[in-house]
């Protein structure tokens, strides 16, 4: 689905199946119905900072850039909790980097 390192242009969520995502350390966490990813290299503008690969049949909507980024930041709250979330998984990909 998408490659660490990549350059960001959408966001996905899973509505069926389940996807794998690991980064250059190692395996960081399966992903299933109603969770999503993508959104890191969009809110803060950055490569892609893990892989994410298939792991079953796998139904994904998805989001481009521009209407992801609208529909996120132009609500405070949900920039803030956006900001959260990207926060406590840069933190789990590479401990140190929450704050980037």
């Amino acid at each position: 689905m998408i490659r660490e390192g990549d350059a960001g242009d959408r966001f996905y969520l899973i509505g069926s199946g389940e996807v794998d995502v690991s980064s250059g350390a190692g395996p960081v966490a399966t992903l299933g119905p109603g969770e999503y990813f993508g959104e890191i290299a969009l809110l803060r503008d950055v490569p892609r900072t893990a892989t994410v690969r298939t792991k079953s049949a796998t139904r994904l909507y998805a989001l481009e850039r521009d209407e992801f980024l609208s529909a996120i930041t132009g609500h405070p709250e949900s920039a803030e909790a956006a900001d959260a979330v990207v926060a406590s998984r840069l933190a789990g990909l590479r401990p140190g980097l929450g704050s980037v």
